[in-house]
């Protein structure tokens, strides 16, 4: 099995496909369930008489199974087709849940989605300044300037000189350099909500920082210098800051609902929602993490009922509206509970008024 991109396993091209997730296993007992969860795939592909993601499923059973030990700390998802088998490590727990064919749950990805967010990475040291674009999953270089004014053969100490309070010793024209990327990555992203990491050498990165100056959306407390690291150890080492990118777009989105709450495009009563959702008014739907509305739901209709606990009958109301928003082209959004108004769980962003 070969590791691929979580797209892979959202959105099956063909009916011929399946995949799978797992949340971490740490014990016996765990790995237990994991056993009885695989045998319940292996009977629905029996019932439904896909024959190839049958022996495909059985065939890489100890590959996953060694897969799920060598990372026990972490949820996983799993892909199997005829034509290839694949796998990728996901950093949230993720509830076991199997997909089939065409099929499509968001629930149990939703939230690593969520915390996947782009992001754009400065890395200023004392020969150049690299920018990066990437997520949490993958990190590339999109453009790199160097300063060939700057000599090679600096020790740690005599790179001390280069410090901001020591100005008339840097090079006129690396001033001027560092001076014109700035500008560009502020142009770069005057029209994108991106947050800007700056890492690098402390005193080149000061040095930078006085020209770029972006307050907002920018995080400047991670201090490694990045040069010559390629970019799956950089990617390695941003882990160091996702709870920051996170909470910048979980603030982003909260300003902006407050600025919405005051028109007539949000709604926050279920019952509205659901009417809408069925109408094809949402563009966005806003569901807290880790909480579920159990109940029945009717879309065709609008009709829905909500249960005080799961039952046979019972399926999670937000799931099902989250389905049906992406399917009309809508987008989805994860937001702890704090962030939402009072006296409200859901939030639904119309496309236009009803």
């Amino acid at each position: 099995m070969k590791p691929v991109n979580l797209n892979q396993l959202l959105f099956h091209s063909s009916t011929d496909c399946l995949s799978f997730f797992q949340s971490p296993i740490t014990s016996t007992s765990e790995m237990n369930d994991f056993e009885t969860f695989f045998e319940d795939m292996l009977s629905q592909l029996l019932i439904q008489d896909k024959k190839n993601l049958l022996k495909g499923l059985e065939k890489n059973r100890i590959q996953i199974k060694k897969i799920l030990k060598s990372n026990s700390e972490k949820s996983h998802g799993f892909f199997i087709s005829e034509s290839m088998q694949g796998y990728i490590a996901v950093q949230n727990k993720i509830d076991p849940y199997c997909m089939i064919g065409k099929t499509f749950h968001v629930r149990p990805v939703l939230e690593e989605l969520f915390v996947n967010p782009e992001f754009l990475l400065v890395n200023v040291s004392l020969y150049d300044i690299k920018i990066y674009r990437g997520d949490f999953q993958h990190v590339e270089i999109i453009q790199q300037y160097e300063f060939d004014q700057l000599p090679k053969n600096f020790n740690a100490n005599a790179s001390r000189l280069y410090a901001p309070q020591y100005l008339g010793l840097v090079p006129y024209k690396t001033i001027l350099a560092i001076r014109t990327i700035a500008q560009k990555i502020k142009d770069m992203t005057l029209y994108e909500s991106l947050p800007v990491v700056v890492t690098g050498l402390e005193e080149m990165k000061s040095l930078f920082l006085k020209f770029f100056g972006e307050r907002s959306g920018m995080i400047t407390q991670f201090h490694d210098d990045l040069f010559e690291k390629t970019c799956i150890e950089i990617q390695e080492k941003c882990k160091k800051f996702r709870f920051a990118i996170t909470d910048y777009y979980s603030f982003q989105l909260k300003e902006r609902l407050k600025r919405m709450m005051k028109s007539n495009l949000i709604l926050t009563d279920v019952g509205d929602i659901i009417k809408a959702t069925h109408n094809g008014k949402i563009a966005h739907l806003v569901i807290p993490s880790e909480q579920k509305l159990w109940g029945t739901i009717n879309l065709e209709t609008g009709e829905y009922s909500i249960h005080k606990k799961s039952t046979k009958s019972s399926v999670d109301i937000l799931n099902e509206l989250a389905e049906e928003v992406i399917r009309q082209g809508g987008r989805i959004q994860i937001l702890v509970p704090h962030f939402f108004p009072n006296n409200s769980f859901v939030l639904g962003v119309l496309r236009g008024s009803l």
